[in-house]
Order: C-alpha cells, then sequence, then structure tokens
C-alpha cells in the first residue's frame, strides 16, 4: 500500500515536473519572438529615419 502512494507520489512529481519544463520553454519562445519582433521594429524605424532625412 505505501509503496503504492510513493509510486503514485513520484509520477505525479514527475508529471509536474515535466509541466514545468514545458512552460519553462514556451515562456523561453515568446521571450525570442519578442526580441525578434522587437529587432524587425528597430529595424524599420531606422529605415524610415534615413528615407525621412
Amino acid at each position: 500500500m505505501e509503496a503504492d502512494i510513493i509510486t503514485n507520489l513520484r509520477c505525479r512529481l514527475k508529471e509536474a515536473e515535466e509541466e514545468r519544463l514545458k512552460a519553462a520553454q514556451y515562456g523561453l519562445q515568446l521571450v525570442e519572438s519578442q526580441n525578434e519582433l522587437q529587432n524587425q521594429l528597430d529595424k524599420c524605424r531606422n529605415e524610415m529615419m534615413t528615407m525621412t532625412e
């Protein structure tokens, strides 16, 4: 009985760790996407400034 509880808890812990890792990876992807969009915006802004000068 106790062994079943321990096995169940270990399984739940592993699942929680996997979910946490997925969330962290998704968060990193969001940050990378935001940086890429910011770089594109900066490039466009610089091009517009050059055109208006």
